[in-house]
């Protein structure tokens, strides 16, 4: 069977459920309300995409290229002068 057939399953049960509850109790409890709060989690778990592939971020790595970074001598520098905004209060 699909995952997106055994989600649906799922959450017909917990809603069944549900319905049994407030069918039972005579009044729509706090656990009905949870169990149809619960009931798009397994749709969801479901229709979501497993990718088995390698992780893509490892591919991408470059070295830290430090030769542009100005090296300043401890002296923080005008934040106007990077482009940073200045407050106004």
């Amino acid at each position: 069977m699909s995952r997106s057939v055994i989600g649906a399953a799922i959450s017909f049960s917990i809603a069944m459920i549900s319905v049994v509850i407030m069918i039972v109790e005579g009044n729509i409890t706090p656990e009905a309300w949870a169990l149809l709060l619960l009931t798009p989690i397994p749709i969801a778990v479901a229709i979501t995409r497993n990718h088995d592939s390698v992780d893509e971020g490892a591919d991408s790595m470059e070295d830290w290229d430090e030769g542009n970074e100005e090296q300043a001598d401890g002296n923080v520098g005008d934040p106007a002068d990077a482009g940073f905004d200045v407050p106004v209060l």
